[in-house]
């Protein structure tokens, strides 16, 4: 635990050794015992530098899928002897990755290190409540107090969702921000007064984090909000520091941000996340297009962290719709619409293979605001950020879709030229 933690303050060209070192060991692991990296564009020799390794292909969902999972298991390790996440099919494709135990160990350790940059707010034997869609395993460390948290379904009623929450009286909430924001509207003004009085921070994860959900939710809860950025087939990727920065674990992922081609793009411009999780042994993927959109930062932190940092910008690359001038609006737009238009609580959208929008609002009964008029703020807010005009149906929905892994199927596009 003591090296997780002084990792992320390790100089510059030390982390870069580490991180190739690492690269190196991954790629070698794989070419000698995982059958789908018997292929010779994965015979680059050793890595000189991290330029190197960015010539291997890059590998999508539907690759490993269509190639078959087991073509990127170790047939050393067996079903039982590993960690199994089954992705939440935001993409719409469903893949169960394997993790062996001491990467899976070291992504726990990277967790603690994740609440521990809350500071005082959160503490080891801080009470915990957990909003997930289906049950966690329990760790050792919890079975004795340590980092211990209570369970809550989230597709519980959320009057029951609150009531269950209210009786932890909780110094720490974790869930996805869909989860989160119809937790605060469903809580009425004395218990939102009530769990105040005990919470002190509130972790996010899973989904993207814009700056208005963030604003929102530190409004709603009144503490500070902490992310995390994870995925299922590669575990923890990065954490929030104190200044609100969104820092890459270095120490366990090389993370490169790559144009539509694949080429690097420099730092501070805006690419398509790929990540290689350098630990991994059991289904190591190399070069994993995650589909997210971001910016990449090395420069030091004002927290004092070396880690690189990460700023997610319009969610995942396919999560958009097409206008009819090839321009792209992606989730983030919509769900900023929401939350800057008053009386909605939530949206989705909907894009047929004709090409035709479908904006589904889910209206916020608190605002008494006829549907009408939302829909005709949400329609204006949008041609104005898109910066003209498009054809849009708008109707009434009484919750958002969720995936099977809970999260908010926000834009959803069967349309493409």
């Amino acid at each position: 635990m003591r090296s997780v933690l002084r990792a992320q303050y390790l100089d510059r060209g030390t982390l870069d050794r580490l991180t190739l070192a690492g690269l190196r060991g991954a790629l070698d692991h794989a070419r000698a015992r995982v059958m789908a990296y018997d292929d010779h564009r994965y015979d680059i020799g050793v890595p000189r530098d991290l330029t190197d390794f960015a010539r291997l292909p890059m590998l999508r969902k539907a690759d490993v899928l269509a190639a078959g999972e087991d073509r990127f298991r170790d047939p050393a390790f067996a079903r039982d002897a590993v960690t199994v996440y089954t992705t939440s099919g935001t993409s719409g494709q469903v893949l169960e990755a394997w993790h062996d135990p001491a990467n899976h160990a070291h992504d726990r350790a990277s967790n603690i290190r994740r609440f521990a940059a809350a500071g005082w707010r959160y503490r080891p034997w801080s009470r915990l409540v957990h909003f997930k869609p289906h049950p966690v395993g329990v760790a050792w460390y919890q079975r004795i107090g340590v980092f211990r948290r209570s369970l809550v379904f989230s597709a519980l009623p959320v009057r029951t969702r609150v009531e269950r929450m209210l009786l932890e009286r909780p110094q720490a909430v974790i869930g996805y921000p869909v989860m989160l924001r119809d937790l605060l509207r469903g809580m009425r003004s004395d218990e939102l007064a009530a769990l105040r009085r005990t919470l002190r921070v509130v972790f996010t994860e899973s989904e993207l984090l814009t700056p208005e959900i963030r604003r929102q939710l530190t409004d709603g809860f009144g503490v500070p909000i902490f992310n995390e950025y994870s995925a299922f087939e590669l575990l923890h990727i990065a954490y929030d520091c104190p200044e609100g920065h969104l820092h890459v674990a270095e120490d366990r992922v090389h993370v490169e941000i790559v144009d539509a081609e694949g080429s690097a793009v420099p730092d501070g411009t805006e690419g398509h996340v790929v990540v290689t999780g350098w630990r991994e042994r059991a289904m190591p993927l190399l070069r994993y297009w995650l589909g997210d959109r971001a910016t990449r930062h090395t420069g030091r932190c004002a927290c004092g962290r070396t880690f690189a940092r990460l700023e997610l910008t319009k969610g995942r690359a396919d999560d958009y719709v097409l206008l009819p001038d090839g321009e792209r609006i992606y989730a983030g737009t919509f769900i900023g619409m929401a939350i800057n238009t008053a009386g909605v609580a939530e949206c989705m959208v909907r894009q047929d293979s004709a090409g035709n929008i479908t904006l589904w609002l889910v209206p916020d009964a608190r605002a008494g605001r006829d549907f009408d008029d939302l829909a005709r703020d949400a329609r204006a807010w949008l041609h104005d950020s898109a910066g003209r005009p498009f054809d849009l149906d708008v109707r009434r929905a009484e919750t958002v879709e969720l995936t099977k892994g809970g999260k908010g199927r926000f834009v959803v596009s069967e349309f493409r030229r």
